[in-house]
């Protein structure tokens, strides 16, 4: 063997055994999540129902928080509201389904009440009480509020004045409502003593709800209290000065150029009342998929929906304001609508999603409905829903 012929053949072991040395220290290399050769992304399934631009919106943050958090994966999926319950309990049945639901305040209910919820993985600090009280159940937290409503009262700025208590409002042409209900009277009712319960036990018939709807009928009578299901049409008509609506309905309202202002509903009771959440929103993850390997990547992508920011790209995309305190000190928050809702939703009447109210107040609905339709009187009907009430509070 030639010198020359020796000298190739040993660069070329050498060559093997360094190729082979770069192979197996490459192999034993830490992977780098979402690097080739690492460990794969997880995958996180969210389940909601929303449409049109609040979806395409929701989408475009899910790309955001991906490119953000390349360790996450997440696909969304549209469940129709009214298969949402049934749909999420046949799929953790066989344990399957998303590892996170943003759904309303009922349908959450809903899936607690059948087991489909852990205790939430990322509870947002900076939510309202109220907020916070709408998806938890015997205290403990089982959602997040992400959006919601609250009803305020709404004057025409080109033909009314600001109320300065109830009295003053009907004496300046009385206001307008889509119906008679304690969501919408929440503030009035309370803020002048009404209440369900005493020491645990219903309380439908007490003196001062029977005159409050005393009240409520005499306003009716008088023309003062209009029951209207266009009221918002109404109102942006100029042929009421005066409307109780959700917060949500301001951005119709500029949209049509009218003039209004608002105010929370309990400063006509000297600040006494506390008013009803309207639709809320909330973001919830899975018992089926919660897990402890999980856990880390639900965190991080329930925290990153639960920011001010995309919070507001929601509210732009649709109507519902953000449940997050912090989203009413950015600068845009300081005009409009928001320092009025802000007032009211820190006021908000804080209600745990078990709270024994919830059962009662479908039954004060149908009393008040009753007697503005001239059904019965205050004392009949109230009569009539505290025996309801008994039994609905009956142990079982």
């Amino acid at each position: 063997m030639t010198s020359q012929s020796f000298l190739r053949k040993n660069i070329t072991i050498w060559g093997c055994i360094f190729a082979l040395f770069l192979v197996v220290t490459g192999c034993t290399r830490v992977p780098q999540t979402g690097q080739p050769g690492g460990p794969a992304p997880a995958v996180v399934d969210i389940w909601h129902s929303l449409q049109g631009a609040e979806e395409d919106a929701l989408q475009r943050q899910i790309q955001t928080i991906m490119k953000t958090y390349p360790e996450a994966i997440i696909k969304l999926r549209y469940v129709p509201e009214q298969n949402f319950v049934a749909f999420s309990y046949q799929a953790q049945a066989g344990g399957e389904g998303p590892e996170i639901f943003i759904a309303s305040r009922e349908i959450i209910r809903q899936l607690y009440e059948q087991g489909t919820l852990a205790k939430t993985a990322y509870i947002d600090q900076d939510a309202f009480p109220a907020t916070l009280a709408a998806f938890q159940f015997g205290g403990v937290g089982y959602a997040s509020p992400w959006l919601t409503d609250i009803p305020l009262l709404y004057f025409r700025t080109d033909t009314a004045s600001v109320p300065v208590n109830l009295g003053d409002l009907f004496s300046k042409g009385g206001v307008s409502i889509v119906k008679p209900d304690t969501a919408t009277l929440s503030a009035w009712w309370n803020g002048q003593g009404g209440r369900l319960l005493d020491a645990s036990k219903p309380v439908m018939d007490d003196p001062s709800n029977i005159a409050f709807l005393k009240q409520l009928l005499a306003w009716r009578g008088a023309g003062s209290l209009r029951i209207d299901p266009s009221a918002l049409n109404t109102f942006a008509a100029g042929t009421t000065p005066f409307m109780i609506a959700g917060a949500s309905q301001a951005k119709f309202l500029t949209q049509q150029n009218v003039p209004w202002g608002s105010m929370p509903l309990a400063e006509l009771v000297g600040g006494q009342g506390q008013t009803l959440l309207g639709t809320t929103l909330g973001i919830a993850n899975s018992a089926v998929k919660t897990n402890e390997a999980m856990m880390p990547v639900i965190q991080l992508v329930e925290k990153a929906l639960l920011t001010p920011e995309v919070e507001e790209v929601m509210l732009q995309a649709g109507q519902l304001l953000p449940a997050n305190k912090g989203y009413y000190l950015r600068p845009e928050a300081l005009k409009g609508v928001f320092p009025q809702a802000n007032i009211a939703l820190a006021k908000a009447w804080p209600l745990d999603s078990m709270a024994p109210e919830w059962k009662l107040i479908p039954l004060q609905d149908t009393a008040w409905s009753n007697v503005v339709v001239g059904v019965f009187t205050p004392e009949d009907a109230l009569a009539g829903a505290q025996g309801e009430a008994i039994k609905a509070l009956a142990p079982k």
